[in-house]
């Protein structure tokens, strides 16, 4: 008797996450917002990294992730390698990273043009005297007390350690995610480069660029014949950085003096518009509060951004938007902001004692301290009942003007909140 074949199904229809315990269904992750389901690409990622998993299949418990259907562009659930045959919604077992790899480049090493660009890079580098001498190193391993990788480039420029990647075609997550991990362990930024990289409407992105570019904070950095005859001409290494603005793309050439380096995660060159709208935030800030213009501004720019129709200024501060908005960057940041209140507990005490009206935010600043590490400051005795008191208020629904604002200004937090 011959063996049947199972064959592999195209519907996973459900996963549980693991650090919730929510279901989210296929239909839920085709309509999930392009943020979320990066997050959840990089969570799946990440788990499998460390030989986990973030999210399961309902039915048989094994480890799920969320790629993309090559001719459709939209997401899916499936399996990883090793799934049961017997799961109803099993989806065959892909191909390891290797070989995948080996089938993208038949057996080639490098391109021409990889190999071309690494020794560009290398000999800009040597030209910009911010670059310190015998620090450049093309295509050598670099090994670590957690392991080694060969980056294209590696050089310590401006008194950091970079390690520079050039990406010109698809490359699994798992080889980005391990990448950025090994480099950050080891004290290096990393730098992703691609070569002429022609803007397209997102959905039309190869996905390694869209895992790049949320790497660099929705930032893409690209090289062309323009930016290394200027990088020659001026003796120093140069980028073109490319980012999104509403739904056109825009870009710039910066120097790598002009990026911002965090002490965590890769460089940037122009924040996100919430980014930097915050930072401003923070800057207006005097002796503890945000003086009347300052204010007016800001919550002009508010209300354009978000497209509030019908909105002035003068509602916002009727909503309590302005101290919503103190509180939740001072969870963030953990200290209080644009208050002369000494610490958070203070400061959450205040907020839900002074007005009524803020008893509508309970649900979202738990939410808020949950994502934020900051639930020992909910559960102080005086914080906690007045907590309760307010969660019994109607809330605010995420298609209210309060819950637009807070999305449009924090989306990584409630992010971190929902995954």
């Amino acid at each position: 008797m011959v063996a049947t074949v199972r064959k592999p199904q195209r519907t996973l229809e459900r996963v549980t996450d693991l650090s919730t315990g929510a279901t989210i269904t296929s239909d839920q992750l085709l309509a999930i917002d392009p943020d979320r389901y990066q997050k959840i690409r990089r969570n799946a990622a990440a788990a499998r990294r460390e030989g986990a998993a973030a999210y399961v299949c309902e039915q048989c418990g094994h480890g799920v992730y969320a790629p993309k259907e090559a001719r459709t562009r939209l997401p899916y659930w499936r399996h990883h390698k090793g799934a049961p045959t017997t799961c109803p919604w099993w989806t065959g077992d892909p191909a390891t990273v290797d070989q995948r790899s080996a089938a993208q480049f038949q057996g080639a090493q490098e391109s021409p043009l990889h190999s071309w660009l690494k020794h560009q890079v290398g000999e800009i580098l040597a030209i910009d005297p911010a670059t310190e001498a015998g620090s450049i190193h093309i295509d050598e391993y670099l090994r670590g007390e957690t392991g080694h990788r060969r980056p294209d480039v590696r050089a310590i420029n401006n008194g950091r350690s970079l390690a520079l990647e050039i990406q010109l075609s698809s490359t699994q997550l798992p080889i980005i995610d391990s990448r950025e991990h090994f480099y950050g362990r080891e004290g290096y930024h990393l730098v992703w480069l691609t070569w002429k990289f022609q803007p397209v409407p997102r959905r039309l992105l190869l996905t390694a660029f869209l895992d790049i570019f949320y790497s660099h904070n929705k930032n893409l950095f690209s090289l062309d014949e323009q930016v290394l005859a200027q990088s020659r001409e001026e003796g120093r290494f140069l980028v073109r950085c490319h980012w999104e603005d509403g739904r056109d793309w825009r870009s710039a050439i910066f120097a790598l003096s002009d990026l911002q380096w965090p002490a965590s995660g890769l460089p940037y060159a122009v924040a996100p518009w919430n980014v930097d709208y915050l930072r401003r935030w923070r800057e207006a800030v005097v002796e503890g509060h945000l003086p009347w213009q300052a204010r007016q501004d800001l919550l002009q720019e508010l209300v354009e951004r978000v497209a509030l129709t019908g909105v002035e200024p003068r509602d916002l501060d009727t909503l309590q938007i302005p101290v919503l908005v103190s509180l939740i960057l001072s969870l963030e940041l953990r200290q209080p902001v644009a208050t002369k209140q000494s610490n958070l507990v203070e400061m959450l005490n205040t907020f839900f004692s002074n007005s009524e009206e803020r008893h509508k935010f309970a649900g979202l600043i738990r939410r808020v301290a949950g994502a934020t590490d900051q639930l020992a400051a909910l559960q102080k005795p005086s914080v906690a009942r007045k907590l309760r008191a307010s969660l019994t208020s109607p809330q605010i629904t995420q298609g209210s003007v309060e819950g637009r604002i807070v999305h449009a200004l924090f989306p990584d937090i409630l992010m971190r909140s929902a995954a």
